[in-house]
């Protein structure tokens, strides 16, 4: 009977691929085994040399109500955006930039209040921040708008790991009585506006603007829209009232150019399709009465009751039924939190369990 012995290969030195030596199989016959040496013409990289993988990236969108009485929740607002950034640090999300505009439009139309771009340098310490404040109470300033030109380049490096900085920027934003909307109606407008406008500036550098097209010029691996609404909302999505030039703010996230991409985002260059776009509503109840609302609230652990004076639910369903569109359409991509579960005392873990979600899709609707 044959007898087949294994092949065998050895190498010496086979990290660093110097050489192999290969015994033949045995031949039928007798006889030893036949001996080569191949000399492998590249190394083997080790495995702990490999290049570590690209990090997922991302951009953030805060769309929050600047409302006059939001000032009073701006240190809120501002633990909620330190802690989302954390959370997602830690999951491995890297974003690259961050932005906030307000839910409704101020006299200069929709555009970038604040942010911060990875390719800006080292943001703007709250200390400076302060200290642009007071220069501008000594030379005299009294009105928003001079303020807002004299803010505008510290506002545009704002450090969102800082809640000082966040905290005295929101404050500015919504004490002056610019973002209360009078007159506006829907939820979306600003937002879609702004969107549409992506790639262009809405006020010039000189009166205090930002260029956006600066923070989102490219996409990533995900677009994050988070809302910050913590009154009442002015329309339900299906209304009139809520629609924009005409059409549904759920039917304008999910509409896409011939190539795919969401045609509600102007990118300067390139697009990303809407399931890697995802809108997360960090809002109070909605369909709740204010007894239950305040119940509910009021029974969280670490809640401050005194909060409820500047909180509302929300007679209109706006968030709920257009976080159910857009999940029907793109599983996961639309988000809902509980304001007052996010600024009770289990506030930490309730963010962190929030942005873990929100990092995961990263993974799964990456491009």
């Amino acid at each position: 009977m044959k007898r087949f012995g294994a092949l065998l290969v050895t190498c010496a030195a086979a990290l660093s691929g110097a050489a192999c030596t290969i015994v033949a199989p045995d031949a039928p016959d007798a006889g030893p085994p036949k001996v080569k040496t191949v000399l492998v013409p590249f190394p083997v990289t080790k495995p702990q040399t490999l290049p570590p993988p690209k990090p997922l990236e991302a951009s953030v969108l805060y769309v929050a109500n600047l409302q006059k009485s939001s000032a009073n929740l701006a240190g809120q607002y501002a633990s909620i955006i330190v802690d989302l950034a954390a959370t997602w640090q830690t999951a491995g999300l890297q974003i690259d930039n961050m932005g906030l505009i307000s839910t409704y439009a101020d006299q200069y139309g929709p555009r970038l209040l604040l942010g911060r771009s990875a390719g800006a340098g080292p943001p703007v310490s709250s200390l400076a921040l302060l200290a642009a404040v007071a220069a501008a109470a000594d030379a005299g300033v009294t009105d928003y708008a001079t303020l807002l030109a004299a803010l505008g380049p510290s506002l545009g490096n704002i450090d969102d790991t800082d809640p000082m900085s966040l905290t005295t920027a929101l404050q500015l934003l919504a004490s002056s009585g610019s973002f209360d909307g009078d007159g506006q109606t829907s939820e979306g407008k600003n937002l879609i506006e702004f969107g549409q406008g992506l790639n262009a500036a809405a006020l010039p550098p000189e009166l205090g603007g930002i260029d956006r097209s600066a923070f989102f010029a490219v996409p990533h691996d995900l677009f994050i829209v988070v809302y910050l609404q913590p009154l009442a909302r002015r329309c339900a999505l299906g209304s009139s009232d809520c629609n924009v030039n005409g059409r549904s703010p759920a039917d304008i996230f999910l509409d896409t150019n011939a190539d795919g991409t969401a045609s509600w985002l102007a990118f300067s260059s390139g697009g990303i399709r809407p399931e890697q776009i995802v809108h997360v509503a960090i809002a109070t109840s909605e369909g709740q009465s204010e007894n239950d609302f305040a119940t509910a609230c009021t029974a969280l652990p670490g809640f401050p009751p005194n909060l409820l004076d500047v909180m509302a639910p929300s007679p209109n369903a706006y968030f709920g039924p257009l976080a159910d569109a857009l999940n029907a359409a793109h599983p996961g991509t639309g988000q809902v939190a509980d304001f007052c579960s996010l600024i009770d005392g289990n506030a930490a873990v309730n963010i962190a369990t929030l942005g873990a979600d929100v990092a995961g899709l990263a993974t799964s609707h990456s491009r």
